[in-house]
């Protein structure tokens, strides 16, 4: 097994990591696993069947590749629509576009020595007809709207003709629907939650979709369409910017939101909104832009920052994980050293946030229910399964990457 490199963690904080990981696959992947709903990634067996993968790869075990070949069968059972049963707020769509981009994933990294394209391109006609719905709603969003059924999608571009068109749809929408102007800046206002409002984040708002289109850029989808959503959606953000000296974040979670905002997570704050802009940066050869991103995450890497994930929470979504994950892509995007140091430092608080007692080895969630819900607690969201992931990918050097699965890469 890998140590950490020396800007990541220390041997010692290695040694607890490792210890900690392994005591996670005893729990999922023991003699009696883990029993999950569902199929896809996000809190269903889809996600055990990526741990049981990427734990094999790092132990060389391959008795938890059996496990999740038997996983991947059970899998297949479990596809019927008229059968399915929503869990923990799961939708059939949004679950089959999950499962999809990771039959893609565990094919393409040598997981899975079997043809899945027979089955993704029942899938492609499925999630095609998905789109219409979902724009009709003004429904955007990356788990379970129309980004959703997009993230898919540019995973098919290489093997797909329903993806271009999908795809071509879908930035269409976005430049029709655009609110603002060249000036202000693009932005798209969120209209799934019962409060509609304009967010700036990696959940819901500009971030998400400044992401999304950066990913089509990178592989050279539509360059034009995309350069022009990214350098305006850019320039709404920007414009939000807000005093961090009195309100402790750079950026509001939404417009108008003029509040101390100390969120330190995947979804929310202003590490995973300056990803995105620097991942525009990027795309767009925009050094300023790059600039801006970095100067608007650093302030958050100091070890006296009051910036922090919610307290006691370890998971992908608003815990350490999630934060060690953001800064870890930073890292990979910009070089800068103090991105590294600072998921470092989150990534070895894991084991400290294990307050609870339950059967989830005392790892819990604040968000809603979570902590009344033991399958939510071992799920990918918000549990188990995304704390061991997270792990693996720290732990590997990155070679059982997450980053697929968090709308990093």
């Amino acid at each position: 097994m890998q140590n950490l490199d020396a800007t990541t963690a220390t041997a010692a904080t290695t040694a607890e990591l490792t210890q900690l990981l392994h005591a996670i696959a005893g729990r999922l992947s023991g003699e009696v696993p883990a029993e999950l709903p569902g199929f896809g990634v996000a809190q269903s067996l889809g996600g055990a069947l990526l741990f049981n993968c990427h734990y094999a790869a790092f132990t060389g075990e391959g008795r938890y590749y059996d496990l999740a070949l038997s996983q991947l069968q059970a899998i297949m059972g479990r596809l019927d629509p008229h059968s399915y049963q929503s869990h923990a707020g799961s939708k059939y769509y949004q679950e089959l576009a999950e499962l999809g981009a990771l039959l893609d994933y565990l094919v393409r990294a040598g997981h899975l020595d079997w043809d899945a394209e027979p089955l993704l391109r029942q899938f492609d006609v499925l999630l095609e007809a998905r789109l219409a719905p979902c724009l009709a709603a003004n429904n955007l969003e990356i788990v379970h709207g129309a980004l959703s059924v997009g993230q898919y999608f540019r995973r098919r571009l290489p093997h797909s003709a329903a993806a271009r068109r999908v795809l071509t749809t879908l930035l269409d929408h976005l430049q029709a629907s655009q609110e603002g102007d060249e000036e202000q800046g693009y932005y798209w206002t969120c209209h799934v939650i019962k409060e509609p409002r304009v967010y700036t984040s990696l959940s819901h708002g500009s971030a998400m979709i400044i992401n999304f289109v950066a990913a089509l850029a990178e592989v050279g989808f539509e360059p034009a369409k995309c350069t022009r959503l990214l350098r305006y959606a850019s320039r709404f953000v920007l414009q939000t910017r807000m005093d961090p000296a009195q309100f402790l974040s750079s950026i509001p979670i939404w417009r108008g939101r003029l509040e101390p905002t100390p969120n330190l997570g995947l979804l929310y704050g202003d590490p995973s909104t300056a990803f995105a802009l620097a991942r525009a940066g990027k795309v767009l050869a925009d050094d300023a832009l790059l600039a801006e991103a970095i100067a608007i995450a650093l302030p958050s890497t100091r070890a006296d920052a009051p910036h922090a994930p919610f307290p006691h929470e370890a998971s992908v979504y608003y815990g350490t994980s999630g934060a060690y994950l953001v800064y870890d892509g930073l890292h990979r995007l910009t070089g800068v050293a103090d991105f590294a140091r600072a998921g470092a430092r989150w990534l070895a608080a894991t084991p400290a946030q294990a307050v609870f007692h339950n059967d989830a080895l005392n790892f819990s969630s604040n968000y809603h229910q979570v902590s009344q819900n033991s399958l939510v607690q071992l799920g990918f969201n918000f549990g188990l399964l995304g704390i061991g992931l997270t792990l693996l990918h720290a732990l590997s050097g990155r070679r059982q990457s997450l980053d697929e699965f968090i709308w990093l890469a």
